[in-house]
């Protein structure tokens, strides 16, 4: 079986320019989605994710006291929310 070489445009090109940026991005990604299961494997999400939800259903409890609102934005805000919404993205795709 034969490999399809790719051929890279000329150096300092746009073509260049927007092959540099979408090899970037692309090993980004993977790395990025490496992290994420290697992290899922070890349960360190599941920790997370746990510990925000019981969180938020505390404070949803009491939702009407503007206090816990105000805690359900910054509980929203943090990274335990972004971890959740970043495993939430891999599982829409």
């Amino acid at each position: 079986m034969q490999k399809r070489v790719i051929e890279l445009p000329e150096k300092g090109t746009y073509k260049w320019q927007l092959f540099s940026y979408w090899s970037d991005e692309y090993r980004q990604s993977r790395a990025d989605h490496s992290a994420y299961i290697a992290l899922n494997f070890a349960g360190a999400l599941d920790v997370c994710k746990n510990k925000f939800q019981n969180l938020m259903h505390h404070h949803q409890q009491h939702a009407s006291d503007v206090r816990h609102h105000r805690a359900i934005q910054r509980l929203q805000n943090t990274l335990s929310g972004a971890a959740v919404a970043y495993e939430s993205s891999f599982h829409a795709h």
